[in-house]
């Protein structure tokens, strides 16, 4: 679906109420659905899979998915890749005594009486996040590691260690089962410290997490069936899976000088009664099995359909649309839920299958969703040559990925500052979805940020005599004749957005271009770049109508679209 008239309209200008034949409200046509793409293999189809999957491909990286062809780059999408190192120290400032800069800390006592030595290790951990999005490679992992965050949410735990122990179980497991992460997350420190299952006991039984488990995390809530049964699970399945998962605690020694990775089962703690759930699941009894009848819960819930519906629905509206009509649940959802079902719920195949349908490849496909803030920051970096080689000094790097992290809080998207355990209300507050990403506060500000970025002008706290941006001089020499003003207007369109755009807005881009110059005149003026690139006059000459070209082309509403 087009969603320019979604800007049109925020900006003031008046728009028209459907799109084609269809209204602006409808979902996706189902097309082939899930049988396999065999269409036209081109750049605006490769283009379509490396954005969606991936944080904002490059002009190359779509040449070689063009030349590799769909299955051969969806086998590199889905490859393994080795976890990352482990963040650092970046600096001596503050001095923390059982660390030192350039070692890591996440196994290290975090010493919370060292002044701003929690606060420093968090930051260490939030700039190494965004630099594993800008180097994600054509990988599918960095953007299912988002996805599980947005789903078994974890937020403002204070201690990066735990913080990193969770990102590191989703990166891990991001393609893996369904099933085995849910149960591994159940008694996740991180997850423990959020939804009070530390707190969870015999003697008060704490049914926090018992109930998102299962109305976020597994089956979802259903329509109101009656007093207490929300038609997938009851209340008297929350407290009996409630008391099912007691005895779970979180040693707590911030000094400690061996880190405890794992949370402690304690028996004393735990409910040994029989516990019975409801009709919803046939009447069930879960017997004690000590620390491991959490195991146990996870299975008996996973029996029910639901499970793999629920989380199938949720990656349709992640990777295509976020309207789920009737044709879609049954054709689609229903599906890919099968597909989950049979490979005893392992996610590659749902989301490879997903990524591979003719579904996906419809017209209506391509444009639809407004891209989330980190899509459409890493997509300006990576896609544009971000000048960050400049740096090369361990704390200058931490430094300029920790602008990057900060530069999200006014965008709405921030890696553990989640606003509630729903996750981010883009992803499922209706009736509107993704459109809540650009509001009027959001706007001016991704503007903002990439008016910097095209200007260069960007500046990083720490980092003296440096400003940051876009190579965009050499992001052009990528394309086959940047001399040629039409065809670089048409070549930077066709990898910058997902459609083609109209006739009189390629010309209002092409005199942004050229300002007051010819064709031939920025033909000349190219080439004797081109000549001798390391003059500073001749690149500046190029790059100031650069700067005019995408300082425009990076505030159209259809650069917003993915």
């Amino acid at each position: 679906m087009d969603r320019r008239t979604t800007f049109k309209k925020f900006l003031g200008v008046e728009a028209a109420a459907t799109v084609g034949n269809r209204r602006q409200e409808d979902a996706l046509p189902v097309g082939g659905g899930l049988t396999p793409y065999n269409g036209t293999w081109n750049y605006a189809t490769a283009a379509h899979l490396l954005r969606r999957a991936m944080f904002g491909p490059t002009h190359s990286q779509i040449l070689d998915a063009v030349k590799d062809g769909m299955d051969k780059t969806l086998d590199k999408l889905f490859s393994p890749v080795p976890l990352p190192s482990d963040p650092v120290l970046y600096s001596d400032n503050p001095i923390d005594p059982d660390t030192k800069k350039g070692e890591s800390w996440v196994k290290a006592p975090l010493n919370p009486s060292v002044q701003g030595n929690v606060a420093f290790k968090e930051n260490s951990l939030f700039a190494w996040l965004m630099e594993q999005i800008y180097n994600e490679g054509v990988s599918v992992t960095e953007k299912m590691t988002l996805f599980w965050h947005n789903h078994f949410v974890v937020s403002e735990i204070f201690d990066p260690r735990m913080s990193f122990d969770y990102i590191q179980l989703l990166r891990a497991n991001c393609l893996k089962n369904f099933k085995e992460l849910t149960k591994q997350i159940t008694v996740d420190k991180a997850m423990l410290y959020y939804l009070n299952g530390n707190q969870n006991t015999n003697l008060a039984p704490n049914e926090n997490y018992a109930r998102e488990l299962m109305e976020l995390f597994t089956l979802g809530k259903g329509e109101l069936a009656g007093p207490g049964d929300y038609t997938t699970f009851t209340e008297q399945d929350v407290m009996a899976v409630a008391k099912a998962l007691t005895g779970w605690t979180v040693p707590v020694d911030r000094r400690n000088t061996t880190y405890i990775a794992l949370p402690v089962f304690n028996p004393n703690l735990h409910d040994a009664s029989t516990k019975t759930l409801s009709h919803r699941f046939g009447n069930r009894v879960i017997v004690n099995a000590g620390a491991n009848e959490y195991k146990n819960v996870v299975d008996v819930i996973f029996e029910k359909r639901e499970a793999a519906t629920f989380i199938c629905r949720k990656l349709y509206r992640y990777f295509i649309y976020y309207k789920v009509s009737s044709a879609i649940e049954t054709d689609i959802v229903d599906g890919l839920a099968d597909t989950l079902i049979a490979n005893n719920f392992e996610i590659a195949p749902v989301v490879r299958e997903l990524l591979s349908s003719s579904h996906f490849y419809t017209d209506e496909s391509l444009g639809a969703l407004i891209r989330p803030p980190y899509e459409f920051i890493f997509n300006t970096l990576k896609a544009m040559k971000f000048n960050s080689s400049q740096v090369t000094a361990l704390e200058d790097t931490y430094n300029l990925y920790l602008y990057l992290y900060r530069s999200t809080n006014g965008l709405q998207q921030v890696y553990f500052d989640v606003p509630s355990v729903a996750g981010w209300t883009p992803y499922y507050q209706e009736p509107s979805f993704h459109e809540i990403w650009v509001n009027s506060v959001t706007l001016p500000l991704r503007a903002g940020l990439t008016t910097g970025l095209a200007s260069k002008t960007i500046r990083v706290r720490n980092i003296s005599q440096k400003v940051f941006g876009l190579e965009l001089a050499q992001y052009v020499s990528d394309f086959a004749n940047p001399d040629d003003a039409t065809k670089l207007i048409n070549d930077t369109v066709a990898h910058l957005l997902p459609k083609p755009i109209y006739q009189n807005q390629l010309d209002y881009l092409k005199t942004k271009l050229l300002g007051n110059l010819s064709e031939a005149q920025w033909k000349t003026i190219w080439d004797t770049y081109a000549a001798d690139p390391t003059n500073t006059q001749k690149k500046a000459a190029v790059e100031n109508r650069l700067k005019s070209l995408f300082t425009n082309l990076l505030t159209m509403p259809e650069y917003y679209l993915s």
